[in-house]
C-alpha cells in the first residue's frame, strides 16, 4: 500500500479539532486530547448544561496526526511519501509532480478541495469555519448561537491543552466572510479574548455526501466524500470512520460498511434538522431552544 502526502509533515491542518461522533475503538490517548463528558449551549444570553454519552474530544491536529502516523508506520505493508502532490488522476494512475503512479484501489483522502473527487464529477457544498487561538486555558466547551446574527451558525469555544481555540461556523449563502469575521470579532471583543492575526485561519467544510465507493477500484473519504456535519460543523470522526470502513472494503469486497451506513443515517438526520432551521424566517431562536429540549429528552441523537 503506498501513501501520499502532499505536505512534508503529516498530521498540520486547519482545523478546530473538535470530534463529537463516536468514533468506537479508535484509542486516541488522554494525553494528546482533553476530554468532555458536558458542554454549554448558550442561546444569546441564556446558557443550557448538555450531557453527552459519548465523550467529546478536543485534540490538536498535530497531536492526532502523529497518533495516526504512529499507527501507520506499525505495518509494515505501508510506504509513506511526503512532499508529493498529486495533480491528477486518470483510470488506473495518478499523476504527481514527481511522476505517475498505478492503481489497483485508489482511496481520495484530499480534503474538501481533493482532486479525486473532481475526477469523479461530483459536486460540492460547503460551509465555513473560521476561528483564532487565545491563550487562555479554558475548562469547557461553549457553543454560542443566535439566530438573529448567526442565522444557522454558531460561534465556538474549544479549550485545548495549552490554548482555547474561538471561532465561528457558518454558511457562504447566509453571511459573507467580512460579516462571520465581523461577529466573531464583536463576540471575542465582548469576552475580553484578545484577537491576534497571527493566529487567524480559516477552511472550507465539505458536507455534500454522494458515496464513499464508485466503482470497484475508487473511492472517497472523509471531506473528500463531502462527509462532515453541517448542523455542526464537525468531520473528524467521519475522516476516521469512513476510511476505516473503506478500508474494510477494499480487504474484503463482502463487507458490508455497517458503521458507515451508520454514521451516514446520522448526517442525514442532522441534514434534514439544518434545512428546517434554514427554512424559519423569525424566531429561529426559540426553535434552538425547542431543539436542546428535545434532544436532552431523547428524541433527537447527535453522536
Amino acid at each position: 500500500m503506498l501513501l501520499l502526502e502532499r505536505k512534508n509533515v503529516i498530521g498540520p491542518k486547519v482545523c478546530a479539532g473538535g470530534i463529537i461522533e463516536s468514533v468506537g475503538s479508535f484509542d486516541l490517548p488522554d494525553d494528546r486530547a482533553r476530554v468532555f463528558f458536558s458542554h454549554t449551549i448558550q442561546i444569546r444570553k441564556k446558557a443550557y448544561a448538555v450531557s453527552s454519552k459519548q465523550p467529546i474530544r478536543i485534540v490538536d491536529r498535530i497531536d492526532l496526526g502523529r497518533h495516526q502516523l504512529g499507527i501507520i508506520k506499525a505495518a509494515s505493508d505501508i510506504t509513506i511519501l511526503t512532499g508529493i502532490s498529486v495533480v491528477g488522476v486518470e483510470k488506473n494512475g495518478i499523476l504527481t509532480d514527481k511522476g505517475r503512479f498505478g492503481y489497483d484501489a485508489l482511496v481520495g483522502a484530499d480534503g474538501a478541495t481533493s482532486i479525486v473527487r473532481r475526477y469523479l464529477k461530483l459536486k460540492s457544498k460547503y460551509t465555513i469555519g473560521v476561528y483564532y487561538d487565545i491563550p487562555d486555558r479554558k475548562d469547557r466547551i461553549l457553543l454560542y448561537l443566535d439566530g438573529g446574527s448567526l442565522g444557522t451558525g454558531y460561534i465556538w469555544e474549544f479549550p485545548h491543552h495549552d490554548f482555547t481555540n474561538v471561532g465561528v461556523h457558518y454558511h457562504p449563502r447566509k453571511l459573507t466572510s467580512k460579516q462571520a469575521r465581523m461577529l466573531l470579532h464583536k463576540y471575542m471583543q465582548q469576552h475580553h479574548y484578545p484577537i491576534d492575526p497571527k493566529t487567524y485561519r480559516a477552511f472550507p467544510i465539505a458536507n455534500h455526501f454522494e458515496g464513499c465507493q464508485f466503482g470497484d477500484d475508487v473511492y472517497l473519504a472523509g471531506d473528500a466524500a463531502g462527509l462532515a456535519s453541517r448542523l455542526t460543523g464537525e468531520g473528524i470522526s467521519f475522516a476516521i470512520i469512513s476510511g476505516r470502513e473503506v478500508a474494510r472494503k477494499i480487504l474484503n469486497p463482502e463487507y458490508k460498511m455497517k458503521d458507515l451506513e451508520a454514521l451516514i443515517r446520522r448526517k442525514q438526520q442532522q441534514d434534514r434538522i439544518i434545512k428546517a432551521f434554514d427554512r424559519i424566517p423569525f424566531g429561529l431562536n426559540t426553535c434552538f431552544g425547542l431543539f436542546l429540549i428535545a434532544f436532552k429528552m431523547g428524541l433527537i441523537r447527535m453522536q
